[in-house]
């Protein structure tokens, strides 16, 4: 399948506003741009795992009307997703695009849902320019609390989902594989990302500065981000990678 490439409805002058994303849709961003050089003036991206794919018609705004697409494989697209044709029914493990199309791709907290990531991962590498980039959030299995940062859910519901977590790690049921939304380890992701992708740099201390400066405290902010804490308190690790060229 050859990239979808529609003209973006929300960047012709009509009053349409962009979704609101995540910190780290933007994060994502921020940092792919500074990887393109004045050549590559229409990097053509992949979003893994999309959701409703607001975020897909955020990268598409943030890149300027550029190649971006996602695939899910549940079809509950939103409508701006809709409206963009920029949106996919598909799966992660077996992606419905030619090798060697995309500049970029990423994943926002999807890779523990796709049973078999690193299957995921070698259709993500296929598909994927010679270095090209991948950006991965996924959470953190190692955290003590998780869900703090979720924009969207209830502090209700976000006590229901460490006590469900820690449940399972009760359990011994705190692995994705048995449903539970359990995440990687820095060292495990890393050595995932390794079988195909090379110049891997861990962006999750740089991203809860990112996100949280000015939020909390600095002396907290530098307390829970301490080597010796990081792999405990963050809810979730971010990395950036690169196929080989």
């Amino acid at each position: 399948m050859e990239i979808p490439i529609e003209p973006s409805p929300l960047l012709d002058g009509t009053d349409r506003s962009v979704p609101s994303v995540a910190e780290m849709v933007i994060h994502c961003c921020e940092l792919l741009r500074q990887r393109f050089t004045n050549e590559e003036l229409t990097p053509a991206g992949l979003v893994i795992g999309c959701g409703n794919g607001d975020e897909v018609v955020y990268m598409r705004h943030a890149f300027r009307r550029q190649r971006v697409v996602g695939v899910d494989v549940k079809l509950a697209f939103s409508m701006a997703a809709r409206r963009e044709r920029c949106v996919v029914q598909a799966d992660a493990k077996s992606l419905p695009f030619q090798s060697g199309i995309f500049d970029f791709a990423a994943a926002f907290h999807s890779l523990e849902h796709v049973g078999d990531p690193r299957l995921a991962l070698s259709e993500v590498s296929r598909v994927l320019r010679p270095g090209g980039w991948l950006y991965v959030g996924v959470p953190n299995k190692s955290r003590i609390v998780g869900y703090l940062g979720s924009p969207d859910a209830t502090t209700w519901q976000k006590i229901v989902w460490n006590l469900v977590d820690w449940g399972a790690r009760l359990r011994g049921r705190f692995e994705n594989a048995l449903g539970a939304h359990a995440g990687f380890e820095r060292t495990e992701l890393v050595n995932l990302l390794r079988e195909h992708f090379d110049s891997i740099q861990v962006l999750t201390e740089e991203f809860i500065r990112f996100k949280y400066n000015g939020r909390l405290p600095p002396f907290l902010l530098n307390t829970l981000l301490a080597p010796g804490i990081v792999n405990y308190s963050a809810p979730a690790h971010y990395v950036v990678c690169q196929k080989p060229r």
